[in-house]
């Protein structure tokens, strides 16, 4: 698999720099769509810890990026659908379970998890390979929507644009989700109220 880089300056290692830094939606919008999906995706009925949930939602949808620990793996393994299945597979076969029927909340975990690739999949993504590997293990391909919705996030804290570009970013982010999570949020509650 090849990499390529657009050279600052001349350096090598801004080239590097440029390749690490240049990814897809911040984990503030990660959390936004794994907490809307996940509500959604939860039905009518009561869950029994609301807030709780809420935040396991919202911790589903970002913690597909745990994979930048592991270098090489990112947007590989925890960003393919196959890891989405397991995440619903799991849920459904623990002992202990957070909210209503466990059929309809392991969906409920596999759809805030699901998110994230979505997320990606519509993200601005300039560091090669382009893209989420959303079928591994199927293909090898990599996968990218032609309507880049999220602007990509900086990573390199040291560089003067860092805060306007990710608050930028996060911005554009709360605006593009804060209607389905509304939304999500006023299904929730119509759906307990009639619980």
């Amino acid at each position: 698999m090849e990499t390529f880089a657009i050279r600052l300056g001349g350096s090598p290692e801004s080239a590097r720099d440029l390749v690490a830094s240049l990814a897809m939606p911040s984990p503030v919008g990660h959390a936004l769509g794994g907490l809307a999906a996940g509500w959604l995706a939860s039905g009518p009925g009561r869950l029994e810890r609301p807030f709780t949930t809420a935040i396991l939602f919202a911790a589903l949808g970002a913690v597909p990026d745990i994979d930048v620990l592991v270098e090489g793996s990112h947007r590989l393994y925890t960003h393919s659908l196959v890891a989405v299945a397991l995440v619903g597979l799991t849920v459904a076969v623990s002992p202990r379970r957070l909210g209503g029927a466990r059929g309809r909340f392991a969906l409920a975990c596999a759809a805030a998890y699901g998110s994230h690739l979505l997320l990606d999949w519509l993200g601005d993504d300039r560091s090669a390979p382009i893209g989420i590997r959303a079928l591994w293990p199927f293909t090898d391909a990599y996968y990218q929507s032609s309507a880049l919705l999220f602007p990509p996030v900086e990573r390199r804290y040291w560089l003067p644009g860092f805060w306007t570009a990710n608050l930028h970013a996060i911005g554009w982010e709360v605006t593009v989700l804060a209607l389905p999570v509304l939304a999500a949020a006023l299904l929730r509650r119509h759906w307990t109220r009639q619980a």
